[in-house]
């Protein structure tokens, strides 16, 4: 494996997989733990986080990604030295900042902002590690730009054990003993985690540049300044915008459930079935096209300042054939097993419901995370922003005029047709300026075909299985799962969907 982009690739996915398997695990104990009401509570504190994420950390960490990778390919160590030092010094100012704002305005932030005064507690806690997380953000896209994923690999899954033990340990204290205090510990659990992560990130990072030769020189701090924000600030106005937005959209859902006739302790509970147990579910599997999407904006930007548009069509065409792998696969999966998954693993039926009817999502979903990725290292950030705000729009159109009306089922249903137009509009737009896509026989017909041939056969052999054996149903629920996941791989590996040289430098 010669390509920097396939190694990345599966070592991001890696600790992606392992990251979501401690979280399945995480997700469980914390729905006993908590309850699916102040589960919802816990969700309501991430609308806040993404917004102040955004604001110090993601539009930056895409502009170091980015400038990183072109500069590298230009052998320009000391002036991607001077980025960092910039970068750094920028995310962590604004964190420090947002920190304070956070934490002295957490009562009515949480009142009149979350309409929901009991998540204040929560939210004072969590703006803690905002000048860690921007820390950390800035030296991961560094890493991405020369992909090199170890270093941002092993602090996501540092970041995902430390979480999960501290939790834990915590929720076993007489002191955390009601559901309101293990929400708390929760939060905390979060902060420990990204702080513990941050500090092996801080000491990977120093380590790495004390064994890189630089050669001394002057390298234009005010040019290095205004390339920067020329790229983080339209990045990260465009994502604050969409944070708005998501976080409109968490505040309304249970507000406008409760305007269908729901308690606020079921609309609460509503949200954090959806959020803090299906939805989850869904997103297990997009590890692989997450990975590919941090990993595809520099690999896109390095080809178009080679203007190597063959190597660009064939890395593009792989990265979208392969998404679309993996989300027909899902789907399949939560189709036709969502109600065991639910039923087994939370002991919920309406989490099971909650996957069947969100499985279509999967495709939809990790193919545009690809295509979105891929139309940023085209340079065209404000597509991809425009194409997410109407998609968001379509979303909390639905929330107000239909969930008051038909409840919960509403919300599910905006979710799918706002995929299904964002990623149409995508998938047109990188055939436009990449001028290729792979054949629809490899990247849909034949996986689709696999994939809903072999899931019901799945299905009869779980069922006979349970009923012969009685082992645990979840042991033998994801047992199946893997055979069937097998079963697939094989019959894409034969008949030549699969190729081992799909991702080899041209």
């Amino acid at each position: 494996m010669k390509n920097a982009l396939l190694k990345g690739t599966l070592l991001l996915t890696f600790a992606g997989l392992i990251t979501r398997i401690l979280g399945f695990y995480y997700r469980i104990c914390l729905a006993d733990a908590l309850g699916a009401e102040y589960l919802g509570i816990y969700q309501l504190v991430f609308p806040v986080y993404g917004i102040c994420y955004t604001l110090y950390a993601s539009g930056i960490q895409t502009a170091v990604s980015k400038l990183v990778a072109e500069e590298n390919s230009r052998g320009n160590v000391s002036l991607v030295s001077c980025l960092m030092r910039r970068a750094l010094l920028l995310s962590f100012g604004i964190a420090l900042l947002l920190s304070f704002l956070v934490y002295f305005g957490a009562t009515p932030c949480a009142r009149y902002f979350l309409m929901e005064e009991r998540a204040a507690d929560s939210l004072r806690v969590l703006s803690v590690v905002f000048p860690f997380c921007a820390v950390t953000a800035c030296i991961n896209g560094y890493y991405y730009g020369k992909k090199k994923t170890a270093v941002p690999a092993f602090t996501q899954l540092l970041e995902q054990v430390v979480r999960i033990a501290v939790v834990l340990f915590l929720v076993t204290l007489p002191t955390y003993s009601t559901e309101k205090e293990r929400c708390l510990a929760a939060v905390i659990g979060l902060v420990i985690g990204e702080v513990a992560s941050n500090l092996f990130n801080c000491a990977a990072y120093f380590i790495h540049k004390k064994r890189e030769t630089e050669t001394l020189s002057q390298c234009g701090k005010q040019a290095i300044t205004s390339r920067l924000l020329s790229l983080s600030v339209p990045l990260s106005l465009n994502r604050l915008v969409i944070n708005i937005l998501h976080s409109t959209e968490a505040v309304f859902v249970p507000s406008m459930l409760r305007l269908s006739g729901l308690s606020v302790s079921e609309a609460l509970s509503l949200y954090g079935i959806l959020n803090g147990m299906a939805l989850p579910f869904i997103l297990f599997p997009s590890a692989i096209p997450n990975a590919l999407s941090v990993l595809l904006l520099p690999a896109v930007s390095e080809n178009l300042d080679e203007k190597n548009r063959p190597r660009l069509q064939k890395c593009v065409g792989a990265s979208v054939k392969y998404s679309m792998i993996i989300g027909l696969f899902s789907t399949a999966v939560f189709l036709f097993f969502g109600a065991g998954i639910g039923n087994a693993v939370f002991h919920d039926s309406l989490a099971g419901e909650y996957l069947r009817i969100l499985s279509p999502l999967c495709p939809l979903l990790y193919l545009s995370t690809t295509l979105g990725s891929v139309i940023n290292g085209f340079g065209k950030p404000h597509l991809t922003f425009f194409t997410t705000v109407a998609g968001l729009l379509v979303r909390l159109a639905f929330i107000v005029f239909l969930v008051p009306r038909t409840g919960i089922y509403g919300y599910l249903l905006g979710l799918l047709v706002s995929q299904l137009i964002s990623t149409l509009w995508e998938a047109y737009l990188v055939i436009k300026y990449c001028k290729a896509f792979p054949p629809v026989s490899e990247w849909l017909v034949l996986p689709a075909v696999f994939a809903f041939a072999l899931a019901p056969c799945c299905v009869c052999l779980y069922r006979f299985l349970q009923k012969e054996t009685g082992l645990p149903s979840a042991m033998l629920l994801f047992g199946i799962c893997g055979v069937f996941c097998l079963c697939y791989l094989l019959l894409l590996y034969v008949t030549k969907i699969i190729r081992k040289d799909e991702l080899q430098d041209s």
